[in-house]
């Protein structure tokens, strides 16, 4: 087989590819064509072609005949063995699925990918009442524990990039979006750990903190949720929130005694 030639038509047609990729959400219903464009920006013709593309190769499947696609099997396998060797993986992972099976809930570590969290690794107990995202789901940082904790950390030049991304997703709703999102971080100042009581999904509520690494330079967030709302909003407050403050600190701690950077590099 020939090499691929570096062109810059081919660099074009993949970061289009990967852009209506990225269109799609965790738990989203079925996407058209006109709303892949809508979310990335690109004709819809091109995103036609690049779809029908993508559908052939497995990365997107579709299931209607009015040319509407989920996420296909095949998107799992991108990026997922750099994942499973990244070093906070093996660190964090004990630590959040002993808190996991302590509590009976979600625990997930992330990074910011433009509006959103994109889950680099979730542990769950064994009779966790929960979604169950797997790694590599998205959820909005405007909305999530984990991602108002992260914003929150970030230092001003990324944060602000982050910043205009949601605003751009949010459209109308931009400046209600950046106010919520802002007084957020008065909560975290105050408390170390962001809070979600509903405002991602109406039966979620959660915890988030920031996770430092790589003596600051590195910025992850750390999550803990469970779906049920019959549960007391001060346990999440007064237990869950200062313990995920500790796990945080323990996984720095560690990747520090080991040397590790997040990336392996």
């Amino acid at each position: 087989m020939a090499p691929m030639r570096d062109t810059g038509t081919e660099v074009v047609s993949l970061a289009r590819g990967l852009a209506i990729l990225r269109a799609f959400r965790a738990i989203d219903a079925p996407l058209g064509n006109t709303e892949i464009a809508q979310r990335t920006g690109l004709p819809k013709a091109t995103v036609a072609r690049l779809a029908y593309t993508l559908c052939a190769m497995g990365y997107l499947r579709q299931v209607s005949p009015h040319a509407q696609y989920h996420l296909g099997d095949k998107v799992s396998t991108l990026g997922y063995a750099v994942l499973r060797a990244l070093p906070v993986r093996q660190v964090a992972g004990p630590l959040m699925q002993a808190m996991a099976d302590r509590h009976e809930m979600s625990v997930a570590l992330g990074i910011g990918d433009g509006p959103d969290m994109i889950y680099l690794h979730v542990c769950s107990g064994p009779e966790t009442i929960a979604m169950r995202l797997p790694v590599g789901a998205l959820v909005p940082i405007v909305s999530s524990a984990m991602g108002r904790a992260y914003m929150w950390a970030l230092p001003p030049q990324a944060r602000e990039a982050h910043m205009a991304a949601i605003r751009a997703a949010a459209g109308a709703s931009a400046d209600a979006a950046e106010e919520g999102l802002r007084a957020a971080f008065a909560e975290v100042e105050r408390r170390g750990f962001a809070v979600s009581f509903g405002d991602w999904r109406r039966e979620v509520y959660g915890v988030g903190v920031p996770v430092w690494l790589d003596r600051g330079e590195t910025v992850l967030g750390l999550n803990c949720g469970t779906r049920r709302r019959d549960l007391d909003p001060a346990r999440f407050q007064d237990q869950i929130g200062p313990e995920l403050m500790a796990m945080a600190s323990e996984i720095g701690h560690r990747m520090d005694q080991l040397g590790a950077s997040v990336w392996g590099d």
